[in-house]
C-alpha cells in the first residue's frame, strides 16, 4: 500500500511540473494563483505525511491530501478554460483507492439502515447491480503502475547561492539560490521597479510558511517587500514570476531591524512583514485590493503561528493577539491600525 501511495505521490508531482500555468503569465488571475498554492501546498503536505508515520491511518490522510491537491489542479484548469469550478466529492466510500466518488447513492450494510454514501463510477454500477454487494477490493493497480520512491520536483538549474540576487523580468524558468546569513532571524527584501505584478515562490519544503507562493504586488506599484526566511540550511531557493519581462529586481537577506515597527498604524501595498509594537487589544484592517488580505501572526523564528484576519476589500476589526512580527499577504493597498 505504502508503494501505491509512493507513486500517487510522485505521479501529482510530475503533473505540477508539466502543467502549462504560469503565476505571471498574461491573464492570470489571483483566483488561478490560489488554486496553484492550494495544489503545491498539497503535494508538500503528502509528503511530509508520508514520511511521518507510514502506517495505513496515515495512508489515507495522504490520500484526502492527494485529492485536494487534485481538485485545486482542476479547478485551476477550470478557471483557465472559463468553466464553473468543479464539485468536491469525497473519496470513494469503499475504498480510496478507487479514487474520487462521482455520485451519491443510498446503501444499507447487512443489517444495517440505508444511508446516502458516496462512491466511484464502478462502485455505483455494482450497487445498482447487487445492491448488498458493493466491489471492495481495490483494482491492481499496482500491477499497472510502477512502485517508486516520491521525489523532490526537478527544478532547472540554479546558479551558486549568492547574498544579493539581481534579475530581469522572470517567467519561473529559473532557480535562484539565496545565501543565508550567519545571524536568524532573518528576511528576504525584495524590490521591484516598473509597473510589473510580480509573485515568489520558494521551493522545498513549506516548513514555517502557510503557502510558499507570495503575491508581493496587485496593482502594478513598485514592490518592496520584507519576506520571512525559514530557519535552518545555508541557502534559501525561490523562483520569481512577473507580468513584464523588462522589469529589474533585487532580492538580499536582512536582520529584523529592516522590518518596519509601529505602534498605532502602518500602510503598504502587496505583501510585507512587519513588526507590531502595541499591546493586546481590537485593531482595524482596511483593504482596497482584488481577492482576499490575510494577516498572519508569526512566532519568534518567523514561522507562520496562526491567522489573525482574512477578509476581502473595505474595513474589518480583527484583534491583535499581541507584540510580534506579522505577515500581511496581499495583492493591493493596506492599511493596519490599533484602536
Amino acid at each position: 500500500m505504502l508503494a501505491e501511495v509512493e507513486a500517487e505521490i510522485t505521479a501529482f508531482g510530475e503533473a505540477l511540473d508539466v502543467h502549462p500555468f504560469s503565476p505571471g503569465q498574461p491573464g492570470a488571475t489571483d483566483e488561478m494563483r490560489a488554486q496553484l498554492a492550494r495544489a503545491l501546498d498539497a503535494y508538500d503536505q503528502a509528503k511530509k505525511e508520508l514520511v511521518g508515520d507510514r502506517i495505513a491511518a496515515d495512508v489515507l490522510d495522504v490520500r484526502r491530501t492527494l485529492d485536494e491537491g487534485r481538485h485545486a489542479l482542476a479547478c485551476l484548469d477550470a478557471l483557465i478554460a472559463g468553466r464553473p469550478l468543479p464539485d468536491h466529492m469525497p473519496l470513494c466510500f469503499f475504498d480510496t483507492r478507487h479514487g474520487r466518488a462521482v455520485r451519491q447513492v443510498s446503501w444499507a450494510p447487512p443489517g444495517g439502515a440505508a444511508r446516502n454514501i458516496a462512491v466511484c463510477a464502478a462502485d455505483a454500477v455494482c450497487l445498482t447491480e447487487s445492491p448488498r454487494t458493493p466491489r471492495r477490493a481495490a483494482p491492481d493497480r499496482a500491477a499497472r503502475t510502477p512502485s517508486r520512491p516520491a521525489a523532490a520536483r526537478p527544478t532547472t538549474p540554479a546558479r551558486a547561492p549568492e547574498p544579493q540576487i539581481n534579475g530581469r523580468g522572470g517567467g519561473g524558468e529559473q532557480t535562484h539560490q539565496l545565501k543565508m546569513p550567519s545571524y536568524r532571524p532573518a528576511v528576504m527584501i525584495f524590490s521591484a521597479g516598473g509597473q510589473a505584478r510580480v509573485d515568489v515562490r520558494f521551493e522545498g519544503a513549506r516548513k514555517g510558511r502557510s503557502s510558499r507562493l507570495y503575491r508581493l504586488s496587485g496593482d502594478g506599484a513598485p514592490v518592496t517587500a520584507r519576506i520571512p526566511l525559514p530557519q535552518g540550511g545555508r541557502t534559501v531557493a525561490f523562483r520569481v514570476f512577473t507580468t513584464g519581462d523588462r522589469e529589474a529586481w533585487t532580492a538580499t537577506a536582512a536582520p529584523l531591524r529592516d522590518v518596519p515597527r509601529f505602534h498605532d498604524g502602518i500602510s503598504g501595498t502587496g505583501s510585507d512583514v512587519v513588526h507590531y509594537r502595541g499591546e493586546p487589544g481590537p485593531g482595524v484592517l482596511y483593504y482596497t485590493g482584488p481577492s482576499l488580505i490575510r494577516l498572519e501572526a508569526l512566532d519568534d523564528h518567523l514561522a507562520y503561528w496562526v491567522t489573525v484576519a482574512e477578509e476581502r476589500a473595505g474595513q474589518h476589526t480583527f484583534q491583535w493577539p499581541g507584540r510580534g512580527y506579522y505577515q500581511v499577504r496581499s495583492a493591493g493597498a493596506w492599511s493596519l491600525a490599533a484602536t
